[in-house]
């Protein structure tokens, strides 16, 4: 019984841990007010106040900052530019990739371990440029690299 339970608590630990509490604290921060001091938004939790101080703290709690994003225009255009782009995106992926994707699967056996390659080899070079270019700099003559 102890077993199952720690098979299905480790990964909400996990959740919990990686994705409610820093989620609970964007959600925080966007229903607080900025304002000029350390930490930079109000209200501020004061544990020492027991449930009357959670409950003040809640009531102060406020969605001013969405209401500003919906009132202003600037932000719905970049919202759609960005749904825009994202769409367009999307579209070109799906016409690129579902034929390259045909033909890998239709391809012969032999071929089909060096088409992926290709198509998993751009992703390497975030992993391979800094090493080629820190290569390049350290084989510069001296004066050079100065």
């Amino acid at each position: 019984m102890l077993r199952k339970w720690l098979l299905i608590g480790i990964p909400y630990l996990w959740l919990l841990v990686f994705f409610l509490v820093p989620f609970a604290i964007v959600v925080k921060i966007a229903l607080s007010d900025s304002t000029m001091a350390m930490p930079p938004y109000l209200p501020v939790l004061d544990t020492r106040s027991g449930w009357g101080g959670l409950m003040d703290y809640l009531r102060a709690l406020d969605a001013e900052n969405f209401l500003y994003v919906l009132e202003d225009s600037v932000y719905a255009v970049a919202y759609l530019n960005s749904v825009k782009i994202a769409a367009v995106a999307t579209a070109v992926c799906l016409l690129l990739g579902y034929p390259v994707a045909y033909a890998i699967a239709s391809a012969q056996p032999a071929w089909k371990p060096t088409l992926i390659m290709l198509i998993n080899l751009p992703f390497w070079t975030s992993f391979l440029c800094p090493g080629i270019n820190e290569t390049t700099v350290r084989d510069l003559p001296e004066s050079v690299s100065r």
